[in-house]
């Protein structure tokens, strides 16, 4: 019997009849996976090209304004302070215009924000009177303490403009004699040059002049206003 040899044409047609269906199958599949890989190393390379920068609230040790401060015959317990989660992220959030956030990404909070807050706070009225904060000492039965609780509804940043702190908070004095109080301030710090490190000095000036505020409190005086505290009201809080 004698073997039939396939045409050449026969030969030729089978190759080109698949392939058409094979680049069609694949190529609408790949698209999608090669543009995410391409956006993937294009963020990558703007990641790597943009080294993150870390900040903090507490700002360098300054002398009490007066002179030196006798110490305190109390502690302090500057409480974990509450902030609004659009503020409580670990970039910084800055104001671009009327009702717009833009986020820094390589600009930082070294720690979480309210944890900035508090730490900041401490040291300022451990500075302003002479007093130990609790978390650093061992309280003995019956320790004289000033409580303090914060809670912070505006934290804003904002280039070249202000730096701003609105702030409920309370101080109550605690195995002691004293009157507690619940005030609320806002506090407006200006930003008279551009970047990040003349924002951040506002801010760690306002949170300087609100412990001052408190501390007026915790000695008993009114909490008074000034060019940058503005005392939106205050309330004896009941024991």
């Amino acid at each position: 019997m004698m073997n039939r040899r396939p045409s050449p044409h026969a030969r030729q047609a089978a190759p080109s009849s698949e392939q058409p269906r094979s680049a069609g199958r694949l190529t609408p599949r790949l698209r999608p996976v090669l543009s995410l890989l391409a956006l993937s190393a294009a963020l990558a390379g703007c990641g790597a090209s943009s080294p993150v920068h870390y900040h903090t609230l507490q700002s360098p040790a300054a002398q009490a304004p007066g002179g030196a401060v006798a110490p305190a015959s109390f502690l302090i317990e500057v409480q974990p302070v509450n902030i609004s989660t659009q503020a409580d992220q670990p970039q910084l959030m800055v104001r671009t215009g009327e009702g717009s956030l833009s986020a820094l990404y390589s600009e930082r909070w070294s720690s979480p924000l309210g944890d900035e807050l508090r730490g900041a706070l401490s040291d300022a009225l451990k500075r302003e009177l002479g007093a130990l904060d609790v978390q650093l000492v061992k309280l003995g039965p019956g320790a004289a303490v000033w409580r303090v609780q914060t809670d912070v509804q505006r934290f804003e940043l904002e280039p070249g403009r202000m730096a701003q702190l609105d702030a409920t908070w309370r101080v109550r004095p605690v195995n002691m004699k004293g009157s507690g109080l619940l005030c609320r301030s806002v506090v407006t710090e200006p930003v008279a040059e551009e970047g990040v490190p003349a924002m951040i000095a506002a801010q760690q000036r306002a949170v300087v002049s609100l412990a001052g505020a408190m501390a007026s409190a915790i000695r008993g005086q009114t909490p008074a206003g000034s060019a940058s505290v503005q005392m939106l009201g205050c309330a004896a809080l009941k024991d």
